[in-house]
């Protein structure tokens, strides 16, 4: 049964359940929210809440730090987000430009012209380095466009660059990107077009299928009171999968409760989209494949009697999918946790976006596509990096069922940075975090902001920083120690069921760190027969299949300028004759290394051999210590994993970056993102290819380089990640560490240290003297009392309503 999909226009009688299906698009991969509460006047809730976050005793006590002042002039950092000024700007220009024959925002459909998003375009690095560098003019403000053509024969995608902002001028094609985009590549919830196809599905299938989903279900799609399923959990297909140039989804069916996600049942449906027409191709039911509706209900006529029976659930706050507490708790009644302050106030300064804390110097924003990005990053005035920043996240599923087969995600199609959404002081951030928002255009809304996309804070991590305890006379007794305080700026994009939490960090000897941790729902499967070998299971009728989580960053390090060389430190054994041994044959074997400078990408793209360990290390030759060491920051990818599908097979070259641990090559403006929001579908002819940056092979030797770097893990569900999978060895991370950079550590300049010595070194018991080099040990100040529990219900869209 083929059926074609009407245009639908009054859908007020199930306006509740669109919007449970929308809470219900939060279960899969690939959601992304493009119907949005346009939140105004936000500038005032940010204010206003970070005002009450920084209420208490412990107040800075300096006039140096602690200055905290977020709101953007025109003399900003030219790495920050497009203010509202701009985003109003650029659209008012666009909608004035007749050939683009843009529709008004209400009546935006994939078959119409409109603006998908806007997002910073960054200008070319030496504009801004003559800029930051050499006194240069500062580099006009520009966007960077996405337009949905619907409305041309054939339709396609067209990026734009659209300057000067705030009032600009002129758009022009978007370098090195194809001036028109195939539209079956499209992000598959543009338009609205995910959400009228689940209209279609739930009016073109309950009619005929109603009654058998209320005998094994206990539910149905329509006319259903409190007793409804839904369709979510959509997988796009893309079409090296399918063979075919088409648009493809997976959409499985489940009831509706506190996270649907997890009550899915063994029913889903392929539907091929084009356009506003949609066509049912496949169905899967009960482990098995049927061409049409007609299939499957007479199947079950025939077999009404064997089919398993699902009840539908009823809710109870102790229901495995719920994160409500229960159980026997570890201590009852409970006490308050420890908690973390500041007995001096904030011991950095935000101005903007730019952030100063100790010896550190930095600007950050938050790509709508591709997630947190920070630039220029300074140590000691001495610029580290140019960027560091997130440029992809990946999960590859396995099953046995289609929606799980097929289940290989980047999650740039949903908007990474768009996702990072909810920050809660006290849980995803220290109390006394600094909230930090950003402001978006996306799926034609005219401008709108998240109020906590950052929070900034300083951490106590609990070890030491250094510490060393001398107890000989001959080596001076003495005990010298410091606590490891970083600064952290924290993100957390929520991408359908993972919350991945994504911090970089800033440690006082000028090491750099990033990490990304994973926690969240797990992607669930509805258990059966032949998912033994994906799977556990789980509860009943539950299971979560295996998959690979893969996160790539962009380290644009800039080592003493921005002539550098790439190198390996090359740890491997020697054999020598042991002239020590009094048996002539005794060999001693031990280790050396021999530094192996790459000269070509190609050299530098780089895979972990456990039988050939190495540094990793990038520098500037030119600069050298008086013992003729080269200065330089090594690269410690501690999240190193291996893909193991075949390079070029399927979905493989979507994230064609996963092949290499870290890959280095020569900067080029034409290389300034590892993959696309339409990487996802437009495998056969990406519009980002990361492996070409590496193909052409470029000399890497002196010139200005950016190293790549893939981490991640694999993930075989289990029990204990129900109802979320917790933080503990879910976190990868990368660290960029000085390496000959400095004569000493350079930390050894801080005062929050403690000495012990003796006050006479050479006698035994004599009195000892603590030195805190002018530090207070003891605090008079309280910390804040926050309650958040009012700060929420007065702000009910910093958490809920975002």
């Amino acid at each position: 049964m083929e059926m074609k999909g009407p245009s639908y226009t009054n859908i007020s009688g199930q306006r509740w359940r669109i919007i449970a299906f929308l809470l219900g698009l939060l279960s899969i991969g690939l959601a992304i929210a493009l119907i949005v509460v346009i939140i105004k006047n936000n500038k005032n809730d940010k204010l206003e809440i970070n005002n009450k976050l920084e209420s208490g005793t412990c107040q800075t006590t300096s006039e140096k730090y602690g200055k905290i002042n977020l709101e953007l002039s025109n003399t900003s950092s030219v790495f920050v987000h497009l203010t509202r000024a701009e985003i109003e700007g650029l659209q008012s220009f666009l909608y004035n430009q007749q050939e683009l024959n843009l529709v008004d925002l209400k009546d935006i459909n994939v078959d119409k012209n409109f603006i998908f998003l806007s997002d910073l375009y960054l200008p070319d690095k030496k504009d801004v380095l003559n800029y930051l560098d050499k006194n240069g003019p500062k580099p006009p403000r520009e966007a960077h466009v996405i337009i949905f053509r619907g409305n041309e024969q054939p339709p396609y995608m067209q990026e734009v660059i659209v300057g000067p902002l705030p009032t600009p001028t002129h758009y022009r094609p978007v370098p090195f990107t194809p001036e028109k985009i195939p539209f079956v590549y499209r992000p598959l919830f543009g338009g609205n077009e995910y959400y009228k196809m689940i209209i279609y599905l739930r009016e073109n299938i309950d009619p005929f299928l109603g009654v058998m989903f209320m005998d094994i279900f206990g539910a149905r799609l329509t006319h259903c009171n409190n007793a409804c399923l839904q369709f979510g959990n959509g997988v796009a297909v893309s079409p090296t999968l399918s063979g075919e140039n088409e648009r493809k989804v997976w959409t499985s069916l489940n009831h509706i409760s506190e996270y649907s996600g997890f009550r899915l049942l063994d029913f889903s449906v392929l539907v091929d989209i084009d356009m506003k027409i949609f066509t049912i191709e496949k169905i899967w039911f009960n482990s098995t494949i049927f061409n049409n509706i007609t299939e499957v209900l007479t199947f079950y006529n025939q077999n009404k009697e064997t089919i398993p029976k699902i009840p539908l659930p009823v809710y109870s706050s102790d229901d495995f999918s719920t994160l409500n507490q229960r159980g026997i708790p570890p201590m009852d009644p409970p006490l308050r946790n420890p908690k973390q302050f500041s007995p001096d106030g904030k011991r950095y300064n935000v101005q903007g976006h730019h952030v100063e804390y100790m010896f550190w110097k930095f600007d950050f924003r938050m790509s709508t596509i591709h997630g947190p990005q920070l630039y220029d990053i300074r140590f000691k005035n001495e610029r580290i990096a140019y960027e560091l920043s997130i440029q992809e996240i990946a999960v590859f599923y396995s099953g046995f069922k289609p929606n799980d087969i097929l289940a290989q995600f980047l999650d740039s199609i949903a908007l990474i940075g768009l996702q990072s959404k909810v920050l809660f002081p006290g849980v995803d951030c220290p109390d006394d975090a600094t909230l930090i928002g950003s402001s978006f255009h996306v799926g034609g809304v005219s401008s709108y902001e998240l109020t906590t996309s950052f929070c900034l804070f300083e951490l106590n991590t609990g070890i030491p920083f250094r510490r060393h305890h001398s107890y000989w006379f001959s080596n001076g007794r003495f005990y010298e120690g410091m606590e490891n305080i970083v600064l952290v700026l924290r993100t957390i994009p929520t991408i359908g069921n993972y919350d991945y939490i994504i911090d970089f960090i800033f440690y006082p000897n000028g090491a750099l760190e990033v990490k990304v941790t994973s926690t969240g729902y797990v992607r669930a499967l509805f258990y059966t027969k032949g998912d033994e070998k994906y799977s556990f299971q789980l509860h009943d009728n539950f299971g979560a299949p295996i998959h690979h989580h893969l996160f790539h960053i962009k380290a644009d390090l800039d080592i003493k300028g921005t002539s550098n060389r790439f190198a390996t430190l090359d740890i491997n054994t020697e054999e020598t004759e042991n002239q020590f041994s009094e048996v002539s044959v005794e060999k001693i074997i031990q280790l050396k290394f021999n530094s192996s400078v790459k000269e070509t990408e190609k050299d530098a793209a780089y895979r972990f051999n456990f039988d050939a360990p190495k540094y990793l290390v990038m520098y500037n030759d030119q600069i050298k210590d008086k013992y003729g060491n080269v200065k330089s920051y090594r690269i410690l990818n501690k999240g190193m994993t291996y893909q193991l599908l075949p390079r070029g097979h399927g979905n493989e070259p979507m994230a064609s970056w996963a092949r290499y641990q870290m890959a280095v090559t020569k900067y080029n403006d034409s290389e300034r993102t590892s993959s696309s929001v339409y990487g996802s579908l437009d495998i056969k002819e990406p519009v980002v290819d990361f492996q070409k940056y590496i193909d052409d092979d470029d000399s890497i030797l002196d010139e200005d380089l950016v190293a790549w770097i893939t981490m991640g893990q694999y993930h075989i569900p289990h029990t204990e990640d129900l109802p979320v999978t917790t933080s503990p060895g879910m976190d990868t991370s990368c660290l960029f560490l000085p390496y000959n950079y400095f004569a000493e550590d350079a930390a050894i300049s801080s005062k929050n240290a403690v000495r012990v010595e003796p006050t006479e070194r050479s006698k035994r018991g004599s009195a000892v003297r603590v030195q805190r080099y002018g530090v207070k040990r003891e605090s008079t100040c309280l910390p804040a009392d926050h309650n958040y529990d009012e700060l929420i219900k007065q702000y009910p869209r910093w958490i809920i309503d975002n």
